[in-house]
């Protein structure tokens, strides 16, 4: 086939999701500046999308901000947020040249700074129609509010009866969450060496299989990813609880 990865299509993971981790350890060892490290892990999620895209693989998720990030120091968010919007208008042209539409997924939106809003607006709208590869960025998000925000709703259409507490099942919660629309993931990187979840897709990742990669997120490479897909489609046996 014409994967690099060498595996047939129906053996590819088709939904990755990826925790970016080590920006800022990158950043200061570089250029002895932390902030410096998140505009290269920005260029790298293009590339990493790409790679995506070119191996078969037919969503991504990744987490860019959590709703914990607003703790960190206001210099840096601050600095975050300049490049999300810039970030905004690059990725777009690159994603409807490739047929990628893009998502974002917040769990909180009104920390979110209007430019940044409109940014993210104009992105996803122009994108909306693309079906060749689906991207979701996770932006002000954290998987436990994304739960307690889906038991609002399901309690909402239960006092409206809309639906009986009898219909609420595993699928209409999963459908209820900011990824309602694609499948669960099939793999999960974290780079960095660190072994965490943090309050990253908590419901959806039930079955899905962990690489935690010791390298920072702006040095990751398609060979990195191609192995995670060799692995997960020879090496690992997905028994889904039988």
């Amino acid at each position: 086939n014409h994967y690099e990865s060498g595996i047939p299509p129906d053996r590819i993971p088709r939904h990755v999701a990826v925790v970016m981790d080590g920006n800022r350890r990158y950043g200061k060892a570089k250029y002895g500046v932390a902030t410096k490290g998140h505009w290269d892990g920005s260029r790298k999620l293009c590339d990493f999308a790409s790679w995506c895209q070119e191996e078969g693989i037919q969503v991504l998720t990744v987490y860019a901000f959590s709703t914990e990030n607003w703790a960190r120091d206001e210099a840096e968010v601050s600095a975050l947020m300049t490049i999300f919007k810039q970030y905004c208008d690059e990725i777009r042209v690159e994603a409807l040249k490739r047929g990628m539409r893009i998502r974002v997924l917040s769990t909180e939106t009104a920390k979110i700074p209007q430019d940044v809003k409109e940014g993210i607006k104009k992105m996803t709208e122009e994108t909306a129609h693309c079906d060749k590869f689906l991207m979701n960025i996770c932006l002000s998000y954290g998987s436990r509010g994304e739960i307690v925000n889906a038991c609002k709703s399901i309690a909402t259409d239960v006092r409206e009866g809309a639906i009986g507490v009898e219909d609420i099942t595993e699928t209409h919660v999963g459908n209820s969450l900011l990824t309602g629309h694609c499948p669960d993931p099939d793999v999960i990187i974290r780079t960095s060496g660190e072994y965490r979840v943090s309050n990253f897709l908590l419901w959806q990742l039930a079955y899905s299989e962990f690489f935690f990669l010791n390298i920072k997120w702006p040095e990751i490479s398609k060979d990195d990813l191609i192995g995670v897909i060799q692995k997960f489609a020879s090496g690992r046996q997905r028994r889904f609880g039988k």
